[in-house]
């Protein structure tokens, strides 16, 4: 005689890039497996992988492609699966900003969105003649490259900047012609970026600043010295530090 099988619940959420709704089931024990054997290994590249997988598992939507959407629609999608797996509140540990005493958050995850920047755009103009359309990185394009593990003003992460910026550039367009970096040569794509003056690069780079990002305020009362202040969390990480 079969053993009986449990009924998993469906629920909804819309992405946060293309406004499309899609259903979604909570993780079961197999998937919070491969999560915790990931996390164990402290590789970032095992960790994204695991990500992919359990968001992969769960979405019941046979259209959903994980490698078309970005980076913060991949957190905000598996923040969503989370909370309903294993519960809405996550307790990151943080800095007290007065007296640097460990802080235990408790952030309810249902109320965290990606915020928007209205000074966003993926069309950059570089000058009267030539721009260029951006795409959003992806999780692949960020640890494939070791974008984030590279250290902040390091050689490495100039490297790891100028490629990701190479990676994200769409098409370069002109009044007349669309010209899609996919079919260029990496000679050409080099040549195109190392053609760029300071200022047009800098342009580039505000796409990345003001790129959608899921973020969230956290108000908090050290428990060491009363200090009363806030906390912005940006990014998976930020959420189950």
């Amino acid at each position: 005689m079969a053993l009986p099988k449990i009924e998993t619940p469906i629920y909804n959420l819309i992405v946060p890039s293309t406004k499309k709704k899609i259903n979604y089931r909570p993780f079961l024990v197999k998937e919070e497996k491969i999560l915790l054997m990931a996390m164990e290994s402290r590789e970032e590249s095992e960790m994204a992988a695991a990500l992919i997988q359990v968001i992969n598992n769960c979405i019941l939507e046979e259209s959903f492609d994980i490698n078309e959407i970005a980076l913060f629609d991949i957190e905000y999608v598996f923040l969503q699966i989370r909370s309903k797996s294993v519960g809405e509140l996550a307790e990151p540990v943080i800095k007290c900003e007065k007296c640097e005493g460990e802080v235990q958050l408790s952030v309810d995850v249902s109320k965290v969105k990606v915020k928007f920047n209205k000074k966003h755009n993926k069309n950059i103009k570089l000058n009267k003649n030539i721009g260029v359309t951006m795409k959003y990185p992806d999780i692949i394009e960020m640890v494939s490259g070791g974008f984030l593990t590279a250290k902040e003003g390091s050689s490495e992460s100039i490297e790891k900047v100028y490629n990701l910026v190479k990676d994200c550039i769409e098409s370069i367009y002109t009044d007349d012609e669309r010209f899609y970096m996919r079919d260029s040569s990496e000679e050409e794509k080099n040549d195109f970026m190392e053609s760029l003056g300071t200022e047009q690069f800098k342009k580039i780079q505000e796409f990345f600043d003001t790129m959608p990002s899921l973020t969230h305020n956290e108000k908090y009362k050290c428990p060491a010295c009363n200090h009363e202040d806030s906390v912005t969390l940006r990014g998976l990480s930020d959420f189950f530090i």
